[in-house]
């Protein structure tokens, strides 16, 4: 038996379980690669873990580690819900660090199948390519190294890619569900991560720009609406938190608001420097191990990169405004690191990857542009793939680490020791 699929070619049945098979070697590897680390050595990760232990124990979202116990109101909720699920079935600490951690795993494995499955019925990509893609975009040793610690990055990358297939159906049909449904799953990514912001937003302006205009409205006021309730919570509950720690345990929009009032020509040089930060840790993401100078090298990928996105974003605008408004989320958010751009790196492969097919199809056959074009795409695949997997099989995702688990563990065996 056969199917049809959105590109109108007819495919196998068993094309319909590639998201389990893939699902299924996304595990295989997590369970081939992982290790335990005791929550604590990022910051965030023990924060998060304290945060779910004190929703386990009916006190509420707050700093119990903390003298006073203040509320927590920089760190979305979602994530320390499903944590808190944790402790309640395996209370025993440290004995419950790696059920604490191996919820990533389960994260990461449905969110391979499902962005496969987003990628046949979603947008209609050819298995081939599709497989691909989710390949790359789940051998990628940054994803592991967040997934390695109870960070919320691989829980947002499954509620981003679900509000996407959403958001596919939404530009389609337009109705009321179909847009209940991308608000809900939209909003859950914002309470995972504030930069799921970008995706509650880019559902109303994929509608505006296709004029429903009733639709796209009635989806940016609930969306807002659900919103709204953290962003008031998240202002009062920071007066309660002691003024040397607020920078630190508090939400950052009141420091972004200060700094762009205070001196807007520092803010934007401050912008600008952000910038290169941010092409510079989005092109490490698409030439893994290549580092320094040489990684300018990855600005051919640039112009492949934004053919393949306005390629696929004919199909989606949800997908193409979630990236560009996440990106500009990040580059005013004033804490840099690759791990806020890692849950956009499958959307980045897609690019290149459907990049390089829009060219390779557009030139002649036997073309010497197009055989430069093969070559330069074989090559970023073997490359990305080589150094990825010996990445992964050697241990790079936890090697930091290590170097700070044992720092971690001699700091609190000292403090056990000698504090009263």
């Amino acid at each position: 038996m056969a199917e049809t699929h959105p590109e109108g070619q007819r495919t196998p049945r068993w094309d319909r379980w590639a998201p389990w098979g893939f699902s299924a070697l996304v595990l295989s590897l997590g369970l081939a690669i992982w290790e335990v680390f005791p929550p604590g050595i990022w910051h965030d990760d023990g924060v998060y873990v304290l945060l779910g232990r004190s929703l386990a124990h009916g006190d509420g979202l707050r700093y119990v580690g903390i003298a006073g116990a203040p509320l927590a109101p920089k760190f979305p909720p979602l994530y320390p819900l499903f944590l808190s699920g944790v402790w309640a079935l395996a209370p025993s600490f440290p004995e419950n660090a790696g059920f604490l951690g191996g919820l990533n795993l389960l994260f990461l494995a449905a969110a391979g199948g499902v962005f496969l499955a987003y990628l046949r019925n979603g947008l209609g990509v050819p298995l081939p390519y599709a497989l691909l893609v989710c390949l790359l975009a789940w051998m990628s040793p940054p994803l592991w190294r967040v997934a390695m610690v109870p960070l919320p990055e691989p829980l947002f990358v499954l509620v981003f890619v679900l509000a996407l297939w959403a958001g596919v159906g939404m530009e389609k049909e337009g109705g009321v569900r179909s847009v209940a449904l991308f608000v809900l799953l939209g909003v859950l990514a914002f309470y995972t991560r504030s930069v799921g912001l970008a995706v509650v937003l880019s559902g109303a302006g994929a509608l505006l720009l296709r004029k429903r205009l009733r639709a796209g409205t009635g989806a940016l006021l609930c969306g807002l609406a659900l919103i709204l309730p953290w962003i008031l919570w998240s202002r009062w509950a920071a007066r309660g938190l002691p003024a040397p720690l607020r920078d630190i345990l508090g939400p950052y929009g009141g420091w972004l608001a200060g700094e762009m009032v205070r001196d807007p020509v520092a803010y934007g040089l401050y912008l600008l420097e952000n910038g290169r930060h941010l092409l510079s840790r989005v092109l490490s993401l698409l030439l893994p191990g290549v580092v320094g100078s040489p990684l300018w090298v990855g600005l051919i990928l640039v112009p492949v990169l934004v053919l393949g996105l306005w390629e696929v974003g004919k199909k989606s605008y949800v997908l193409l405004l979630s990236l560009l408004l996440g990106m500009v989320l990040l580059l005013v958010w004033p804490f840099q690191d690759i791990r806020l751009v890692v849950p956009f790196q499958p959307i980045l492969i897609l690019g290149v990857v459907l990049g390089f097919r829009v060219l390779f199809r557009f030139l002649p056959r036997g073309s010497p542009g197009r055989v430069a074009v093969g070559g330069v795409a074989g090559a970023w695949i073997v490359l990305f793939l080589g150094v990825a997997s010996f990445r992964l099989f050697t241990g790079w995702p936890g090697e930091a680490y290590r170097v700070r688990s044992d720092v971690l563990v001699m700091a609190a065996q000292a403090v056990e020791e000698r504090t009263p």
